[in-house]
């Protein structure tokens, strides 16, 4: 069945439409993952520092380091005693303060400490968890006066990537359905061109795999055509926006946390456009052959 030129304009528009949902959610998959990792690039950096107490023994610093070891999550752990950090304080404040960096009553109040920093598997999700609870167990033991990892900032950046991820996927939710509603459309408005030849097809007793197949390779088409060109679109997007990251933003240093959705990504939304396609058509001509075509014919 081959649709009548009257037909054309509807199937193009369709197809500008559908690829347009389907740009909408490869930009989302994009965006949440470079944003998830620049953001863990960033975290990173984020550590605990455990500050010692001046009269912790030798025998409590090996115990320390014992707990670090026990704890899977923690991956790198350094001590800085405190000759280094009035050391670091000295160069740190030399040319903003000089006078206060030779007090030495003043710097013999910076203690020692462990710069302990978590494994690079740890999710962004569960980061500021893991810290607190490393954090609650350290401030028990003795020999430890504090212990600090920035805890408004860890937080609010874990709040962050999971209210990034969740409005992404209701956005990537709600444009599946809306594709899957545009492009049923354009197989109903179809049907509705090939009645009569629906009907003559029923008449003569056509099985219904025989009339719903071109409605069901049509839906499928305008799918696997509109999920390929969107992701054309977003490959062009993404090499304007690094681009762009490159040269005013290369302060900044991105450029290697940035890249472009996975093989297996792509093969899925491709395939996944094509099933939308293909289910879309399904729900329309589903009750072909079964007198649809006739009964409308007579209304």
């Amino acid at each position: 069945m081959r649709p009548p030129q009257k037909n054309l304009a509807l199937k193009f528009s369709t197809l500008i439409v559908v690829t347009a949902c389907f740009v909408v959610m490869g930009a989302a998959l994009l965006i949440s993952k470079n944003f998830k990792n620049i953001l863990t690039h960033w975290g990173e950096d984020v550590q605990l520092t455990v500050y010692l107490s001046s009269d912790i023994s030798a025998q409590g610093r090996d115990e320390l380091e014992s707990y670090f070891k026990s704890r899977k999550e923690i991956g790198d752990f350094n001590l800085v005693t405190q000759e280094k950090a009035l050391t670091d304080f000295r160069v740190q404040l030399a040319s903003y303060a000089p006078d206060i960096s030779q007090d030495e009553e003043l710097l013999k109040m910076i203690p020692s400490s462990y710069q302990v920093k978590l494994v690079k598997d740890i999710s962004t999700d569960t980061q500021s968890q893991v810290l607190q609870s490393i954090s609650a167990d350290l401030k028990n033991r003795t020999g430890v006066d504090d212990v600090s990892f920035g805890q408004d900032w860890v937080e609010k950046y874990g709040a962050f990537v999971s209210a990034i991820n969740l409005s992404l996927n209701i956005v990537g939710i709600v444009v599946l359905f809306a594709s899957m509603f545009v492009m049923s459309n354009a197989i109903r408005a179809s049907v509705q061109v090939h009645r009569d030849e629906i009907v003559v097809l029923e008449m003569i007793g056509a099985t219904s795999s025989m009339i719903r197949k071109p409605f069901l390779k049509e839906g499928a088409l305008l799918g696997f055509m509109s999920s390929t060109l969107a992701l054309v679109v977003c490959l062009g997007m993404y090499t304007v926006g690094k681009s762009v990251v490159n040269t005013r933003l290369g302060f900044l240093r991105l450029n290697e946390q940035l890249s472009f959705i996975s093989p297996w990504m792509i093969a899925t939304m491709i395939i996944g456009g094509t099933l939308l396609g293909a289910i879309g058509s399904y729900l329309c001509v589903r009750r072909i052959n079964d007198g649809y075509a006739a009964a409308s014919q007579r209304a």
